[in-house]
C-alpha cells in the first residue's frame, strides 16, 4: 500500500511490548548492579499517544501489522490498539490486523528436552511481568482462561487467537524457517529422519493452525515455503498470490473459508517452490 501514513515502532525487549516491571531487574551472571528495565507495554501506549497526538486520531481506515515477533505482538495487542482507534479517530471506518510469519508453535524440539521453546515463553512471562494484573501487556480475556500455571500461554498466539475480536489475515509458512531453526531446533535437515520431523512439524502447525478455520472474519495465507523473510508477492497458494489473497479479503472480496488459503503439499511445494527465500529440502545446513 503506497497511499497510507505508516508509524514504525522497533522493540528490543525480546516481549513484543508485553512486559512491564515498575523496579529494575538484575541481569543474571553480570557485573554487579547491572540491571534491565522492562516498560514494552508503556513504550507501545506511549507510542500511540505521540500517533495520536500528530495524526492518527485523522485515519479513516487502520492496519496493525508486523513480522515475525511483531507478528506475535499484532495478535497480542491488536484488540488493545484497536480500542484506542475506536475511541480517538471517529472517523475511522475500518480496524484490521496482518500478523506476518508470528505463529509460533507450542511444540517440543528435535531432542524432546526441557530447553525448547514453550519453556523460554514461560519464562519471559514470568522475568518481564506479563500478567494483565501487574500491569503487563496480555488480555485480560485470555488470562480468564487458565489457571496461574498456565497463564503463559497467552503470550503464545496458537493459544491467544481466539479471543483476538479484531479480523485479521494471517501470513505465515508451516515450515518457517526460523521455528524449525529455535522451535524444532534444527540446524540442517539431510537425513530421514530430520526431513521426517520437518514433515511433522508441517502437520502440526495445521493441528494448531484448525481453531481459525472457524473464524468467520479472519483470512489467512499459509505457504509451505522454508522461509522466514518470505517473498509473499511472489508466493503463490492456488492461481494467487498470497497478497492477492490479503487484497480479496481486506476489501471484502472473500470472508470465511474462502479467505483461509492453505499450501498443503510438503516443503517448498514438494520442490515446486524454488524462489530465492525459500531454503532447500533437504539441507545441510551451509549457504
Amino acid at each position: 500500500m503506497d497511499d497510507c501514513n505508516c508509524l514504525f515502532l522497533p522493540y528490543g525487549d525480546g516481549a513484543s511490548f508485553s512486559g512491564y516491571r515498575a523496579d529494575p531487574w538484575p541481569v543474571p551472571g553480570s557485573e554487579p548492579n547491572a540491571s534491565l528495565y522492562f516498560r514494552g507495554i508503556k513504550n507501545l501506549d506511549a507510542s500511540l499517544d505521540f500517533a495520536f497526538a500528530h495524526g492518527l486520531n485523522n485515519a479513516t481506515e487502520f492496519v496493525l501489522t508486523g513480522s515475525s515477533a511483531g507478528g506475535l505482538s499484532t495478535f497480542l495487542h491488536a484488540d488493545r490498539v484497536a480500542a484506542r482507534v475506536q475511541a480517538e479517530a471517529p472517523n475511522c471506518e475500518r480496524i484490521t490486523a496482518a500478523p506476518v510469519v508470528g505463529f509460533f508453535l507450542d511444540h517440543d524440539n528435535f531432542n524432546d528436552d526441557r530447553n525448547n521453546y514453550t519453556a523460554w515463553m514461560a519464562y519471559i512471562y514470568s522475568m518481564q511481568n506479563l500478567s494483565f494484573a501487574a500491569d503487563g501487556g496480555l488480555t485480560e480475556k485470555c488470562q480468564q482462561l487458565y489457571s496461574s500455571d498456565d497463564a503463559y500461554y497467552c503470550f503464545m498466539s496458537p493459544h491467544m487467537q481466539q479471543v483476538v475480536e479484531t479480523p485479521f489475515f494471517v501470513f505465515n509458512s508451516r515450515f518457517d524457517f526460523w521455528q524449525i531453526n529455535n522451535i524444532l531446533q534444527l540446524r540442517k535437515w539431510n537425513t530421514t529422519v530430520e526431513m521426517d520431523a520437518i514433515v511433522q512439524y508441517g502437520a502440526d502447525f495445521l493441528k494448531e493452525f484448525q481453531p481459525m478455520l472457524s473464524e468467520e472474519k479472519n483470512g489467512a495465507a499459509i505457504t509451505t515455503c522454508i522461509c522466514h523473510g518470505c517473498e509473499w508477492d511472489q508466493l503463490m497458494i492456488g492461481n494467487m498470490s498470497a497478497y492477492e489473497h490479503y487484497a480479496d479479503w481486506f476489501y471484502g472480496k472473500t470472508k470465511g473459508t474462502a479467505a483461509i488459503h492453505i499450501d498443503d503439499r510438503k516443503p517448498n511445494g514438494g520442490g515446486n517452490i524454488t524462489l530465492k527465500s525459500c531454503y532447500p529440502f533437504p539441507w545441510s545446513g551451509k549457504q
